[in-house]
């Protein structure tokens, strides 16, 4: 499987090249089957990617080294849609330079650079799905990224398109027979 780090620059680089075409759609309102408009929901996008470096890089043993960050009010959906690119390099320069043994907090696991990059892939991917969705905009995934981060945090996944996968685990669609999740929960503990 490809580098970790790779991946993350995989998966911000489709995300904002996807979410290019809804900065002119409305971004206060709020994202399909999320309590978030689009614009917290891009700002949670962007706070997950930062926050996820803190603990690579501060390896707290419980709590956040960086708390969330916040956009200004008067943010552009477009510059909204830059730190995200922005937040996501971050957390991919820290996955590439970080020890293999850097420890982190994380309330699904005390997770590792591979685990945390696999956060930063979820939380990047599922939410553009989200805002495509809330734009009337459907968009595919892509697989390698979807894939590790499906291997990395969901080992009871079933099998399947890594991206139809990752949309089933976080509970967006049915998955063949399977209905869709109500409830769902990622396992970023380090797995040897």
């Amino acid at each position: 499987m490809s580098d970790p780090a790779d991946l993350v620059d995989d998966a911000v680089a489709a995300t904002v090249t996807a979410l290019q075409p809804t900065t002119d759609f409305d971004w206060t309102q709020r994202t399909t089957d999320l309590t978030w408009s689009v614009f917290q929901t891009a700002e949670h996008i962007a706070s997950c990617f930062i926050g996820y470096a803190g603990q690579i890089t501060g390896q707290p043993a419980r709590g956040w080294a960086i708390p969330d960050i916040a956009l200004e009010p008067d943010t552009k959906p477009s510059q909204a849609v830059a730190c995200i690119g922005a937040a996501g390099g971050i957390l991919a320069s820290v996955v590439r330079t970080a020890s293999p043994g850097a420890r982190g907090y994380h309330p699904y696991g005390t997770s590792d650079p591979d685990g945390f990059a696999a956060m930063g892939i979820v939380e990047t991917l599922v939410h553009t799905y989200d805002i495509r969705q809330t734009a009337g905009q459907p968009w595919t995934l892509p697989a390698r990224p979807s894939a590790f981060a499906v291997q990395r945090l969901f080992p009871d996944a079933p099998d399947g398109a890594p991206a139809d996968v990752l949309l089933w685990c976080t509970g967006r669609i049915p998955l063949g027979e399977l209905p869709r999740r109500t409830t769902w929960r990622w396992d970023g503990t380090v797995r040897d």
